[in-house]
């Protein structure tokens, strides 16, 4: 831990220093622009345009902005640095972004970027044009790398909330801005397009965009139009060697630890299982926007946006290994490190289990709004708004497994102890390429259907006082929203085949098989099942383990019923594996594979009035100042319906008590099971409603024309999602291994949801000093403090039921609010270029920008509480906040002149807790140090047209992930993934 400490220390110094020294030349600048060489009549006019156009418009809204906020912006159409949204966010400070789409599922990195987190914090609210959009996932937050990039103007990123911002984002919020056709005075005509190569996955992909805007003056007042639409295809291909969570053993004599310098009785950490595998990605990202603009007079406008955006991704998986864990024992072949965790050695006996998973997702999100402003004279403005969001996401996931027949002979050679892992098969290559070798093993199916809306209306009003010394305007307006979610979601169904390595079942049909018996086949089976070589593994930097027989793309490609169709001849009578339907919906409930599982309707309305009193003054002992001070009130009911309640039914009946012998008493049990047909248990009402005082200020003194301190203070919130409140109970009894006898300890369990939780609170508290020294420069510092109270987490509860006649208490489990914990840090931010250097040369510049960020108390979130490991995990007091690394930073160079426009750009962040218990592991993971360098260059042809070139991942940057506690977390993950080369073409008219 200590190298990791040294590291991070160094990153500290390294940037900080960095960032002061790229400041020593803009103070000399800034002195010499304030004493210009005497006799000089003129000075060289800068031409603003692409990438200083855009750090310009980026400055000139944080300067201008009452509260704290930073921003990207594009000057171009498809003109923001990076190609998704996600990926653009991580350049602004205080932005990390998370590279898997799930944090439990850290066995699939994100080709885009996953989670946003501000400040540490995954409590982020999105936004499009100021109001309030989300995705059908979760009701509560928009999926970011959903979004293109190419409709975009804009991006702002608020990090201290004023009150007539919409409540709901601790960490910041996040408002997307499309283009509207009064922001421009002319006609625009433009479009771009690119071609994406990806080199790992050796395929390339076109997208493209177009926008036109356009404005007339008509009898009935002034009109603009815009329209822009956007398709964007991208892929990408990983490959990755991991281990599975680490085991303690003890070494014996057996063992001759002597040969690897231990001793008996030491303990020692074996992986319980280990493999490869490789994902290839597709998505098609299609998005339209639109924006109607009317202004009749200077009093009335009236404005109509609409966007719509839709992903479409699919992937192909083949995973290779052995997941049974029978190899994690101690061996006299195996050598550890320092904490006794396996480095090398022999696994002998490998049971290898090969599977190829599909993934298909449809996901849509639709958001309509209205505006009206009117300005009657110079005292009053208001204003109404309108808004229609809905937003649907579908899932289709299907997996087929084959094994090989363990009287193959095999065993695997391994070496995980350094950056290049090494993994070597070892079995007769005939047995390796023959389909006979292998057996159908198991399936697996998992589907979702959900959805979302919102409907919200606005209205808002200001009155400008006029020759006040302080006050300068009072604004006030209420809000109202009706949203609903409904998601639909089964468990992961898996069920057997023909054999596994545990079961020995005379019907085993392998691969070059059609049935397992006369009246179940298909001739074509044994065409459901390739040979898989992994070509190119790690782009040979890694030596490829081995090659097996999988279950073939286009059976698991076509539909969870296509493959029945086949896979149905593998199952002896009576057994086995059958697809899900859309009826499986009303069958699933919340379980240890799925906390989403069964149906979730959930209501919410909200009802919020804020006041505002902007104020300032030319003369305070610190210059000139101005800010604002303010409330938000906000009511919130929630309605998730009727509680659902399911008691887990038992493993035995009254008779097959009595039956025991010796006799033991019957009597717990048998009013257990009368308890559990006493037919359904009435739920009591979901519903729940709260009101939150919200106060806010913000102040900003200009201590200098370029000089600015800021101090802001707010309470904020974020409400619970859909998925923590849902109305549900899952009851169970516990009995020992007899299955008739009480456990003594927790005899009756369970678990649930909780419609009853409160917001999470935030009392935040920031300052910034900022120093604009040129149009496109500036220095500044920020610092933040949040006192987070009302945690949700796992907690505890005695619960009376009645059922049956017979009535019990229950131990249940729920997320609960309470804890508290602070978050604190700074940001320190520098963008300049460097005109008064001589030539060429002064093209040049330099945007850093370094963040620090520290948490005490607070606790994590169990996801799911009918899983153990994450309940245990959550309630780990010793692991860090999931998802805050302590310091990030990001380094780019700039060059602009000549046409051209060139940027490399490096974003780094600190290892991190990722989940605090990962799928299938069950145990906390965590992602280590990752850095990566993004590239692009554009060089103008004409007015009109740009070429260029831009690289992602260009230093192929390979993320580790290690498993474990805070005390011991050896490394257990290697992925790489591809690196990104798109040339393209921009153009405007």
């Amino acid at each position: 831990m200590s190298s990791r400490n040294t590291r991070r220390n160094a990153m500290l110094m390294g940037a900080s220093a960095l960032v002061i020294c790229g400041a020593l030349p803009a103070i000399a600048a800034a002195q010499t622009a304030a004493a210009p060489a005497q006799g000089v009549d003129t000075v060289e006019e800068v031409v603003v345009t692409g990438i200083r156009a855009s750090l310009k418009s980026a400055q000139e809204i944080k300067r201008n902005s009452e509260q704290i906020v930073d921003s990207i912006t594009a000057q171009d159409i498809g003109a923001l640095p990076d190609r998704s949204v996600s990926e653009a966010l991580q350049r602004i400070p205080g932005v990390t972004l998370q590279r898997t789409n799930e944090n439990r599922d850290p066995a699939r990195l994100a080709s885009e970027g996953g989670g946003v987190f501000i400040r540490g914090l995954s409590w982020v609210r999105s936004e499009t044009n100021g109001r309030d959009i989300f995705s059908a996932n979760n009701g509560r937050a928009l999926s970011f790398e959903d979004v293109s990039a190419d409709l975009l103007a804009g991006v702002d990123v608020y990090k201290n909330p004023s009150a007539e911002l919409i409540e709901g984002g601790i960490g910041g919020i996040v408002n997307l801005r499309t283009r509207k056709p009064f922001d421009s005075n002319k006609r625009l005509l433009a479009f771009s397009a690119d071609y994406n190569y990806a080199d790992l996955r050796d395929k390339g992909f076109a997208s493209g965009n177009v926008l036109y805007s356009d404005r007339w003056n008509t009898n009935i007042g002034e009109i603009g139009l815009l329209l822009s639409g956007s398709i964007g295809n991208i892929g990408n291909r990983t490959d990755s060697i991991q281990t599975g969570r680490f085991e303690e053993r003890t070494l014996t004599a057996n063992d001759n630890p002597a040969a690897v310098g231990k001793s008996v009785g030491d303990k020692v950490y074996i992986p319980n299982s280990i493999g490869w595998r490789r994902i290839d990605w597709q998505q098609k990202r299609t998005a339209f926007a639109g924006a109607l603009q009317w202004r009749p007079n200077d009093q009335w406008e009236a404005t109509f946006q609409m966007l719509t955006a839709k992903a479409d991704p699919h992937d192909i998986e083949r995973a290779l290994g052995d997941t049974d864990g029978g190899y994690a024992a101690t061996g006299p072949g195996f050598k550890y490190d320092s904490q006794g965790s396996i480095t090398n050695g022999t696994i002998n006996n490998f049971h290898l289990t090969a599977d190829t998973r599909y993934g298909e997702q449809h996901k849509k999100t639709e958001d309509y709004g209205f505006n009206l402003k009117f300005t009657p004279n110079d005292r009053w403005a208001f204003s109404a708004d309108a808004q229609y969001v809905k937003s649907h996401a579908s899932v289709l996931s299907m997996t087929a497994f084959t094994q090989m027949d363990p009287t193959v002979p095999s065993s695997l050679t391994f070496d995980i102890s350094g950056d290049d892992p090494v993994l070597k098969l070892n079995q007769a290559t005939d047995t390796t390429r023959t389909q006979a070798a292998y057996w159908w093993a198991a399936a697996m199916d998992h589907i979702e259907d959900n959805s979302a809306d919102s409907k919200a209306l606005r209205a808002d009003a200001e009155y400008t006082f006029e020759d006040d010394s302080w006050l300068k305007s009072f604004r006030f307006g209420v809000r109202g929203t009706d949203k609903t979610s409904l998601t639909r979601q089964t468990g992961w169904n898996w069920g057997l085949l023909s054999n596994q390595f545990w079961l020995n079942n005379a019907n085993t049909v392998y691969l070059n098989g059609t049935g397992y018996d006369a009246t179940h086949q298909s001739p074509n089976l044994p065409l459901q099942s390739e040979l898989v070589n992994y070509n190119d593994f790690f782009r040979g930097k890694v030596q490829l383990p081995g090659v097996g027989w999988f279950p073939a793309e286009g059976l698991v490609s076509n539909g969870a019923a296509h493959a029945y169709g086949y896979l149905q001849n593998t199952q002896s009578a009576g057994w086995g594996w059958a697809p899900l339907t859309e009826a499986s919906y009303a069958n699933s409930s919340p379980a240890g594979d799925n906390p989403n599982g069964g149906t979730n309707s959930q209501g919410e309305k909200t009802k919020a009035i804020y006041a505002l009193l902007r104020f300032g003054h030319d003369e305070t002992p610190l210059g000139r100042m101005d800010g604002n001070v303010g409330v938000r009130v906000v009511k919130t009911e929630v309605n998730g319906g009727d509680q659902i309640i399911k008691v887990a039914s038992l493993q035995g009946t009254p008779g097959a008590c009595a039956a025991v012998t010796p006799a033991i008493s019957c009597t717990a049990f048998n009013n257990a099971y009368a308890f559990t047909q006493g037919g359904s248990i009435a739920g009591g009402s979901s519903s729940n409603s709260y009101t939150d005082v919200l106060p806010s200020a913000n102040l900003r003194f200009f201590l200098k024309d370029d000089l600015q301190f800021r101090l802001a203070a707010a309470k904020a919130i974020v409400r619970p999602t859909f998925s923590q409140m849902q109305s549900y109970t899952n009851l169970s009894f516990n009995f020992e291994a007899d299955g008739f006898t009480p456990k003594a300890i927790d005899p009756r369990s369970g678990s649930g949801g909780n419609p009853l939780l409160k917001p999470t609170k935030s009392n935040q508290f920031d300052a910034s000093l900022e120093w604009y020294f040129n149009p496109a420069g500036s220095l500044t510092f920020a610092t933040f403090y949040k006192d987070i109270s009302n945690y949700i987490f796992m907690g505890n509860a005695t619960e009376s039921y009645t059922s049956g006649g017979q009535t019990y208490s229950f131990l249940v489990s729920r997320n609960m609010n309470g804890s508290s914990g602070t978050i604190k840090g700074f940001e320190l931010a520098y963008t300049q270029f460097y005109d008064f250097l001589p030539g060429p040369l002064s093209g040049l510049g330099l945007q850093a920008n370094f963040t620090y960020v520290d948490s005490n108390g607070g606790k994590n979130t169990a996801v799911n509480l009918n899983e153990s490991a994450q309940v245990a995990g959550a309630a780990d007091q010793t692991l860090p906040l999931e998802g805050l690394s302590k310091t990030s930073y990001n380094v780019t160079l700039l060059y602009e002149k000549y046409g051209v426009s060139a940027r490399l750009a490096y974003n780094w962040r600190e290892r991190y807790l990722l989940t605090t218990s990962a799928a299938n592991i069950q145990r906390p993971v965590w992602s280590e140090d990752y850095g990566q360098l993004d590239g692009s260059v554009l060089y103008s042809l004409t007015p009109q047209y740009k070429i260029g070139i831009q690289a992602t991942n260009i230093l192929n940057a390979r993320t580790y992930l290690d498993v474990g506690g805070a005390n011991l977390a050896p490394r257990y993950s290697w992925t790489d993934t591809d690196r990104r080369v798109a040339v393209l073409l921009r153009a405007s008219f």
